[in-house]
């Protein structure tokens, strides 16, 4: 009954029907569960509280967001990018996939989707050519980016806590490569007839010093993230406090950085965290486990895509935030060795199959709808559909490869 609830709350997240915003639906879901008695409040309040750590990185992550949206920071990017491709529409394509996966692995894919797009789409609309195709590269690679390092995704940090570095790095980092290429080739192809022709463009200029202070600044944060990493400390305060540093470095007032915060994305975490502990109550991580049980009976290969595709196809469901908590108990009872990893792989990428897969692509969403640009769920499942498994299947046989 309350997977249903659940399930049922994230269809109306994706869809978003009558208008109705995603928290609300989350939430809706998630008081449905405490009346029904599946989820008692109190178990309710400390499932959001014991994910405080994620809280604070997201936070974090926004606060480092506004500080690059409001010094020019992005902007003077996309201006770069215009004049490196050179009039290029495809070239310039190949840009916004390089830059958005550079921004995803520094900033995280939930900057890119709120931060990025945005400009790309100023940046496109005004020279006359079809912003889609290049709204959708924003959207897929904010995800199919985020899984080679812990801290370029939330989710990760769900994952993994803590998680060891160099291990990391060895089994996530090069699929990731791989699948930013896949996904890359494919959407070329996809959208073919769209990039074709050419566009007008200008000088960039050069980059303002309040906006040079706030990228020095934010390449300390990603050094500090590495530092934390190494040590083993959590990532949300380390998120919190280099984002206090880069508003000030970049001069932004407090008013101004509180005003691009989505607030309302906290209201939306703490109902799917609620949802969740709630799915969990019901048997779910213990479904999973015997899941993987069976799977280990096949074969470490069946158990790595037992695992990624599984979490892929429940992160479409749910959403990947609450998945990647469940995985988090996974991974602590699980007698698998590194059965974290391809978690995180499905977690990561199989998001990209739908538009409420992950807070990103909602967040994106609603940049969208914000300027006037409509994208059916249907419309973003026929692109996914075709990426996603390729990406999955060669992130399954690098991390066979590495663990045999």
């Amino acid at each position: 009954m309350v997977f249903a609830i659940a399930v049922i709350a994230m269809v109306f997240v994706g869809v978003r029907p009558f208008g109705v915003r995603e928290w609300i639906w989350a939430l809706a879901g998630a008081a449905i569960a405490m009346l029904i008695g599946a989820e008692p409040f109190e178990a309710a309040v400390r499932a959001v509280a014991s994910q405080w750590n994620v809280a604070l990185f997201i936070l974090g992550l926004m606060g480092l967001s506004a500080a690059a949206e409001c010094s020019g920071l992005f902007t003077w990017i996309a201006n770069v990018m215009l004049e490196r491709a050179r009039g290029s529409r495809r070239r310039l394509f190949v840009w916004i996939f390089f830059v958005g996966a550079l921004a995803t692995a520094v900033l995280s894919n939930d900057a890119t989707a709120i931060v990025f797009t945005p400009i790309v789409f100023r940046a496109v609309s005004r020279r006359g050519v079809d912003a889609l195709p290049y709204l959708f590269a924003c959207a897929f690679v904010a995800d199919t980016a985020s899984f080679g390092l812990p801290f370029a995704n939330p989710a990760n940090v769900l994952v993994l806590p803590r998680p060891h570095l160099g291990s990391y790095v060895v089994h996530l980092l090069p699929p990731e490569l791989a699948a930013i290429a896949i996904n890359l080739l494919l959407f070329l192809w996809l959208f073919r007839r769209h990039l074709r022709g050419r566009y007008e463009y200008e000088p960039a200029g050069r980059l303002e010093p309040r906006a040079l202070r706030a990228s020095i600044a934010m390449l300390c944060v990603s050094l500090a993230y590495l530092a934390a990493l190494l040590l083993r400390w959590p990532l949300g305060p380390i998120s919190a406090v280099g984002a206090l540093v880069t508003l000030a470095v970049a001069a932004v007032p407090a008013r101004e950085a509180a005003a691009r915060i989505g607030w309302s994305t906290f209201v939306f975490l703490a109902a799917l965290f609620a949802l969740l502990d709630a799915v969990a109550r019901a048997g779910f991580v213990e479904l999973a486990l015997h899941a993987l049980d069976a799977a280990a009976r096949a074969g470490q290969l069946a158990v790595i895509l037992a695992s990624s595709v599984g979490a892929a196809l429940l992160s479409n469901l749910l959403n990947n935030l609450p998945i990647a908590v469940a995985s988090s108990f996974v991974v602590a009872h699980a007698p698998v060795p590194d059965i974290a990893y391809p978690l995180i792989a499905g977690v990561d990428l199989g998001p990209n199959l739908t538009t409420a897969g992950s807070l990103a692509t909602i967040l994106w969403l609603g940049v969208l709808h914000q300027r006037g640009v409509r994208v059916s769920a249907l419309e973003y499942v026929r692109l996914g559909i075709v990426v996603v498994p390729p990406m999955l299947a060669v992130t399954a046989l690098w991390l066979w490869i590495v663990g045999r």
